[in-house]
C-alpha cells in the first residue's frame, strides 16, 4: 500500500509543549477526599440495585432523536406576525467563474468585459486554489424602476473568503477583507435601469501558520470542500463565495442593524438600533417598536413610538457655552438626536414584564419589529429575534472564573466543531442542522465551541431555537502577523456584530494555541506581550458593540498566562502525555495555572477511524486494502490526515485487518473519552471543557470526531454521553490489577453539574466477581450543587481466584425509593500470585541500590554481586559501563548457559555480543503500554492489555512503563512499541528482545520492572519468565 502521510503540523504542535517557567503559575492542589471508609464485608440487601440500561446503539439514539424533535418543535415555531421591510431584494445564484491569471492583472478591463474561458457555478462555491491566488466571479443582474425609486442600491455579500473587490459595470464600488462577516457596497451611482454586470474579484493568501509567510487571518478550519486529498481534511485555507450574494434596493435612510441587550433583572432591556443615512441633511426620525413572542403566542406591546432625544451637557468650566444655551432657552431642554449622514446608533429602553427567560431546556425567544419613520412615513423596517438571558464570568470571587447563566452557576460541557454545521447551511439541509444540534444535546452537551471561526447566521439561529450555547472564536491560530494588528481588531468587532443578536452566543475568544516567541518568528508576528495589547484593543472594540460580552482571550494557551479564564488543550491519550501525564490527570492533577482561578480545557480527545462501510463508500480505492493479504500489512497511514497508524503504538497492538483497525481505534477512543471526561468532572475547578471533535464534515475529515459524516455514533459518543450525565457517580482508582487477598480501595465521587440537588440520595456499592455478588453496602450521599465531591473510600478484600478473574465494582446514586439516579462501574482484575517454579542462582552486575538489585529483591530471590569466577544461572545487569568492563567473563558465562538480562539501557548505541542496539527516548513522552503481539514464548498467554496502565507504588499512581525503545537487527522481538526513525517517521520499535548466544541467552528489556512487580501481576509474571525461561515455551498458566 502507498504511504500517504506528510508532515503532521498538529502532532508537531502537540509535541512542542507549553512554556510555563517563571510565569507565576501554580499547579492546583489535589481535590480533597474525606477519610470516610465504606467497608464491604457482606451483602446488605438494601444496597443491591439493578443497573439500568444505557443507550449504546444507533437505533436507540434515533428513537431518542425522534422524541427530541417533537420536544423541541414548539421552540422552533413562528408565532410573531410577518414584517414587510419595504426593500426589494434579488438573490444572485449563478455566476461565471475562473481562476485569475497574470494577463488578467495586466488587462482587468478584459475581465470586466467577460473575456476568457469561464465556468458556470452556483453559490455557495468554495475550494481551491490555496495560497496566493485570485479568482473571478461574473454575472448580470437587473435593476428595475421600482428599485431605483427606493433611492439606494446595494450589493450585499453574506460571506466571501478571503478578500473581495466588487465591480459594478466596470467601476470598483468597494472592497472587504475577512472570510466570515457579511458586508455590503453601495452601487447606486453605478447602476442603470435594466441589465448590469457584477464582477467579484476574490483574493486568497497563505495564513500566518504557513512557513512561506502570509497575512490571511484564518486559523485551521473552514468550510472545506469535496476533495479527498486536501478538501476533506478541511484545514486548508480555500477560497470562494461560500454564502449568498444579493442586490438590494432600500431607502436612503434605513435600518442597519438591531440588537437587544437584556439587562440584569431580565425584565428590562436596551434595544440598540443603527440607522444609516445617505441624505445630505440631518433628519428628525421616530422609531416604532413592537415585541411579540417568537416561539410562543404573545403580544408584549405594539407600536411603541420613541423619538431619539438627549439632555444637554456642558464641559467643566465652559461658562461661555452655558451662558449661550441659557440665553437660547436650551440649557434644561431635551435635544432631538437627528439622523445625520452615516451611521447613527440609538438605544431604546424597554420593559418586558414577567419575561420568559432563554434557557438551554426552555429556549424562549421574542421577536422585535422596528420601523424608522420620518415626516409621518415609514421608510424602512427590520426584525430581530432575541432571548432574555444573561451570562457572566465572575472575576471578583474566589476562585475567579465561575460562570453564571441567568445568575445561576453553570458549567460548560461540550464539543469542538469543524465544518459539519456549515455543510448543512451550504446544502440548505435545515433538518440535518436541527438534528446535529439535538444530537449534541442528547449527548448531554450544553455548548459547542465553533472552533477557530465564526459561522453562518443560520447556525446561530438554530442554536438559539434549540437552546445550545455557543463559543465563537476569532480565526487566529498560533500567531498574529504584525501587519494585521489593526485588521484583526476590526475583524474582532465584525465577529461581535455578527454574534451579538444571538442568545446562544455566550462566549468568544481571540486566538487558538498561541506559540511562545511568536512561533520563533518575532520579526513577522506579535510577541506575547504585544499580543496582550491586541487582546485589550479587541476587548475595547467588542465591548463598544456589546458591553456584556464575555471573552476568554485564549483557547489552549501554550504561552500562559492571559488576563482571563485559563484554558489549556490536553491530549495525553492521543499525543501521548500532551499537556499532562495521564496518570497525574487521573490522580486529580492539572497543569499550572494562575493562582485562585477556575480553568478550562478547550480540546481533548483521541482518533477513532471511520467505520469500514464509510471507508468503502467514499474513500479513493488506493487508500484501502483490496485483498486479505494487503489487509495484514495495511496501515491507516494510507489515509490522508489519519494519525492512527503512527500513534496507535502508544495505546494498543497493531491490528491485522481493516475491521480490526477500526474496532481497536474505536475502543481506545471511547476509553479515552470516558477517562478524561470523568477526570475533568471530578475536578471542581474545571468549569469548561470540550471534546475534539463532534461530527465529521467530510469522510476522513478529522477522525477525532465521535460521530462520522453519516451521523453514525462511534462508541466514544456514548462514552462521552455517559460521562456527561449532569448528575454523575464516578469511581476513581490508581490501580487496575490486584493479587487475591490484597486490600482494594477506590474513591467514590458525585459530580453534579446542576444547581439543584436530590434530597435523601444514597450511595449503593456492589462488588461482583464473574457474575456473582460478593458484597454490597450503602450510605447517605452528600451531593454538591454545581460542583463535585469525593464521598469517601470504598474498601474490600480481593477475593480468591484460581488463576485470574474479573471483579466489577458498581457505584449507584439512588433516591430514597431505590431508583437509580446515576450509576457507574470499574472492572478490576484479581490474580493468583504465582510463585517460582524453580529459583535460579542469580548474580547482579550493578549498583547496590540499582534497578537490578531492587528487582531481584522484589521477586524474593537472593542474589550475589557479580563474581567473574562464579557462573550464575541468571546474571542481571543495569549498568552498561560495568557490563562492558566485564565483557570477557560474561561472554564465557553465556557460552556455558548463563542467561544475561539487561535492564533499561540508557539512550545510546551499543554492541552487545554482536547485537547492534540503538536506544532512544520515546519521541512523544514515556509510554503506558507495550505490545506482546510478537508470538515469542516469553509472552505466550498474556492478554493484549496486560502490559498497560501499571501502577507505581513510588508515585502512588499509574505511571509510564517504557521510557526508551530499541532498534536492533540482532534481537528477536519479545515486546513491541513504536518510535520515530532518523527521518522522523514512526515505525515499530523494540521494548524487549532476546538472542541466543552460545548455550545461553541475552535478554534486553526496556520495560520498567523494578518497583512494579509487587503491585502489577503482569509485571511479576513477565519478570519470573525472564528468570525461568529455558529457551522453549513457558508453560505458565497464570496469563492464559
Amino acid at each position: 500500500m502507498n504511504e500517504k502521510q506528510t508532515k503532521d503540523t498538529f502532532a508537531d504542535i502537540a509535541a512542542g509543549g507549553m512554556d510555563l517557567e517563571g510565569k507565576g503559575l501554580q499547579e492546583p492542589s489535589l481535590p480533597h477526599c474525606p477519610e470516610v471508609v465504606m467497608e464491604l464485608a457482606g451483602i446488605d440487601p438494601a444496597a443491591v440495585f439493578e443497573p439500568v440500561h444505557k443507550v449504546d446503539r444507533q437505533e436507540e439514539l434515533l428513537e431518542e432523536l425522534a422524541e427530541a424533535r417533537e420536544r423541541y418543535a414548539p421552540f422552533m415555531a413562528a408565532h410573531s406576525p410577518p414584517l414587510e421591510s419595504g426593500r426589494i431584494r434579488q438573490e444572485l445564484q449563478a455566476f461565471d467563474w475562473r481562476i485569475g491569471t497574470k494577463e488578467d492583472e495586466r488587462n482587468f478591463q478584459g475581465v470586466l468585459a467577460g473575456h476568457g474561458q469561464w465556468e458556470r457555478v452556483e453559490l455557495p462555491h468554495y475550494g481551491e486554489p490555496l495560497g496566493p491566488a485570485f479568482t473571478l466571479y461574473r454575472t448580470d443582474f437587473t435593476v428595475t424602476r421600482a428599485m431605483l425609486d427606493l433611492g439606494q442600491i446595494f450589493i450585499v455579500c453574506k460571506g466571501v473568503d478571503y478578500k473581495a473587490r466588487i465591480f459594478v459595470n466596470g467601476a470598483c464600488v468597494g472592497a472587504h477583507e475577512g472570510f466570515f462577516s457579511p458586508f455590503e457596497m453601495n452601487c447606486t451611482d453605478n447602476v442603470v435601469e435594466g441589465s448590469n454586470t457584477l464582477v467579484i474579484r476574490v483574493e486568497n493568501d497563505n495564513t500566518g501558520l504557513d512557513e512561506k509567510g502570509g497575512d490571511k487571518i484564518y486559523a485551521a478550519t473552514g468550510v472545506g470542500y469535496d476533495d479527498p486529498v486536501r478538501g476533506w481534511h478541511h484545514c486548508p485555507a480555500g477560497m470562494g463565495i461560500y454564502q449568498g450574494v444579493a442586490v438590494e434596493a432600500r431607502t436612503s435612510l434605513h435600518i442597519g442593524s438591531v440588537y437587544v441587550r437584556p439587562l440584569a433583572d431580565l425584565e428590562q432591556a436596551e434595544v440598540w438600533i443603527e440607522v444609516n443615512s445617505l441624505l445630505a441633511e440631518p433628519q428628525e426620525i421616530t422609531l416604532k417598536l413592537s415585541v411579540y413572542g417568537k416561539n410562543f403566542p404573545q403580544t408584549v406591546w405594539e407600536g411603541l413610538e420613541w423619538r431619539p432625544q438627549t439632555g444637554v451637557a456642558v464641559g467643566l468650566g465652559d461658562s461661555f457655552t452655558q451662558a449661550k444655551l441659557h440665553a437660547e432657552g436650551k440649557l434644561h431642554n431635551l435635544l432631538p438626536l437627528l439622523a445625520e449622514r452615516g451611521r447613527n446608533r440609538y438605544i431604546v429602553p424597554i420593559h418586558i414584564p414577567f419575561a420568559r427567560r432563554w434557557e438551554p431546556e426552555a429556549p424562549w425567544l421574542y421577536q422585535l419589529h422596528v420601523e424608522v419613520m420620518a415626516q409621518g412615513r415609514t421608510l424602512d423596517a427590520r426584525g430581530s429575534h432575541f432571548g432574555m438571558r444573561t451570562f457572566r464570568i465572575d472575576t471578583a470571587g474566589s476562585p475567579k472564573g465561575a460562570m453564571y447563566l441567568n445568575d445561576r452557576p453553570i458549567r460548560l460541557r461540550g464539543a469542538n466543531t469543524m465544518g459539519h454545521e456549515q455543510q448543512c447551511v451550504a446544502k440548505r439541509d435545515w433538518d440535518q442542522l436541527r438534528d446535529d444540534i439535538l444530537l449534541a444535546k442528547l449527548c448531554n452537551m450544553n455548548f459547542l465551541r465553533i472552533t477557530q471561526r465564526p459561522v453562518e447566521t443560520e447556525v446561530y439561529d438554530y442554536c438559539d431555537m434549540l437552546g445550545l450555547m455557543v463559543q465563537t472564536d476569532l480565526p487566529l491560530f498560533g500567531v498574529l502577523s504584525r501587519s494585521q494588528f489593526c485588521e484583526a481588531v476590526r475583524q474582532a468587532e465584525e465577529m461581535e456584530r455578527l454574534i451579538r443578536p444571538h442568545p446562544c452566543c455566550i462566549l468568544s475568544t481571540y486566538i487558538n494555541e498561541p506559540f511562545p516567541n511568536a512561533q520563533n518568528r518575532p520579526h513577522r508576528h506579535l510577541t506575547r506581550k504585544e499580543l496582550e495589547g491586541f487582546f485589550q484593543a479587541a476587548d475595547l472594540a467588542v465591548r463598544l458593540n456589546n458591553p456584556d460580552r464575555v471573552t476568554k482571550h485564549v483557547d489552549g494557551d501554550y504561552d500562559p498566562p492571559s488576563g482571563t479564564l485559563p484554558d489549556n488543550h490536553c491530549y495525553p491519550l492521543w499525543y501521548n502525555g500532551h499537556g499532562i501525564d495521564f496518570g497525574r490527570l487521573n490522580k486529580g492533577h492539572w497543569l499550572p495555572v494562575k493562582p485562585d482561578w477556575y480553568y478550562g480545557c478547550g480540546e481533548f480527545g483521541a482518533e477513532g477511524l471511520d467505520p469500514v462501510a464509510v471507508m468503502r463508500r467514499y474513500y479513493p480505492p488506493e487508500w484501502l486494502p483490496s485483498s486479505s493479504s494487503e489487509e495484514r500489512s495495511w496501515s491507516p497511514n494510507s489515509i490522508i490526515g489519519a494519525q492512527t497508524g503512527r500513534f496507535h503504538y502508544f495505546f494498543y497492538e497493531t491490528p491485522e485487518s481493516l475491521e480490526e483497525w477500526v474496532d481497536q481505534s474505536h475502543r481506545h477512543q471511547a476509553w479515552a473519552a470516558r477517562m478524561m471526561t470523568e477526570a475533568f468532572r471530578r475536578d471542581w475547578r474545571m468549569t469548561s471543557f470540550a471534546i475534539h471533535l463532534f461530527i465529521d464534515a467530510f469522510p476522513s475529515g478529522w477522525m477525532k470526531t465521535i460521530m462520522d459524516v453519516e451521523r453514525r455514533p462511534k462508541p466514544a459518543y456514548f462514552a462521552y454521553r455517559n460521562a456527561l450525565e449532569p448528575l454523575l457517580a464516578s469511581l476513581r482508582t490508581d490501580r487496575l490489577a490486584f493479587y487475591e487477598g490484597e486490600e482494594i480501595s477506590l474513591e467514590a465521587w458525585i459530580c453534579n453539574d446542576r444547581w439543584e440537588t436530590p434530597e435523601s440520595a444514597r450511595l449503593q456499592v456492589m462488588v461482583v466477581q464473574e457474575g456473582k455478588l460478593l458484597a454490597a453496602s450503602l450510605r447517605m450521599a452528600q451531593v454538591p450543587a454545581c460542583s463535585s465531591a469525593c464521598q469517601g473510600i470504598i474498601r474490600f478484600t480481593a477475593p480468591r481466584t484460581n488463576d485470574r478473574s474479573s471483579v466489577t465494582v458498581w457505584l449507584g446514586l439512588c433516591d430514597s425509593q431505590g431508583r437509580v439516579l446515576s450509576q457507574n462501574s470499574v472492572e478490576l482484575e484479581v490474580h493468583g500470585k504465582r510463585e517460582w517454579s524453580r529459583r535460579p542462582a542469580v548474580a547482579v552486575l550493578g549498583a547496590p541500590d540499582g534497578k537490578a538489585f531492587r528487582l531481584v529483591e522484589e521477586l524474593g530471590v537472593e542474589a550475589a554481586a557479580f563474581d567473574p569466577a562464579v557462573r550464575p544461572d541468571v546474571l542481571v545487569a543495569d549498568n552498561s559501563a560495568m557490563l562492558a568492563q566485564a565483557e570477557e567473563p560474561v561472554s564465557a558465562m553465556l557460552e556455558e548457559d548463563t542467561k544475561v538480562i539487561v535492564l533499561e539501557l540508557e539512550p545510546g548505541n551499543y554492541d552487545l555480543w554482536g547485537c547492534g542496539i540503538q536506544v532512544k527516548p520515546s519521541s512523544m513522552q514515556p509510554l503506558y503500554f507495550v505490545s506482546r503481539k510478537t508470538g515469542h514464548p516469553l509472552v505466550e498467554g498474556f492478554r493484549p492489555g496486560d502490559f498497560r496502565l501499571w501502577y507505581s507504588p513510588k508515585d502512588d499512581r499509574l505511571a509510564p512503563l517504557l521510557y526508551h525503545t530499541m532498534t536492533s537487527t540482532g534481537l528477536t522481538p519479545v515486546l513491541l512499541s513504536g518510535n520515530t526513525n532518523d527521518s522522523g517517521e514512526w515505525e515499530p520499535a523494540l521494548a524487549a528482545g532476546e538472542r541466543k548466544i552460545g548455550m545461553g541467552h541475552l535478554i534486553v528489556s526496556q520495560v520498567e520492572l523494578a518497583g512494579r512487580c509487587s503491585t502489577n501481576p503482569a509485571a511479576r509474571e513477565f519478570a519470573l519468565r525472564l528468570f525461568e525461561w529455558n529457551g522453549e515455551g513457558t508453560g505458565s498458566s497464570l496469563a492464559k
